[in-house]
């Protein structure tokens, strides 16, 4: 554990010195070969992963993505609670 407590402050040093002395490093992406061209989630996970935006998120797609937050908590807090009583854990 001693060693990776290490990573984290030396990842953002070089993160720092890559922006500071390279700042358009991530332009260098723009032209790299696709490794599986072609290869594209089908099915019922496309419709899922949906595709990137341009653009600020409009209130709809916010008001979507909070009740879909809020239904992963809900969902969760219901899990939790089973698991406490599973355990006999509840108050």
């Amino acid at each position: 554990m001693d060693i990776q407590a290490h990573f984290p402050p030396g990842l953002a040093t070089l993160h720092n010195f890559i922006r500071k002395h390279d700042p358009d490093d991530i332009a260098d992406f723009d032209n790299i070969d696709d490794p599986q061209p072609g290869a594209c989630a089908e099915g019922p996970a496309a419709a899922e992963e949906g595709q990137l935006a341009e653009g600020l998120p409009r209130a709809a797609e916010r008001r979507q993505t909070n009740e879909r937050r809020d239904r992963i908590v809900q969902e969760m807090w219901v899990q939790y609670q089973t698991e406490l009583s599973r355990c006999n854990l509840v108050e």
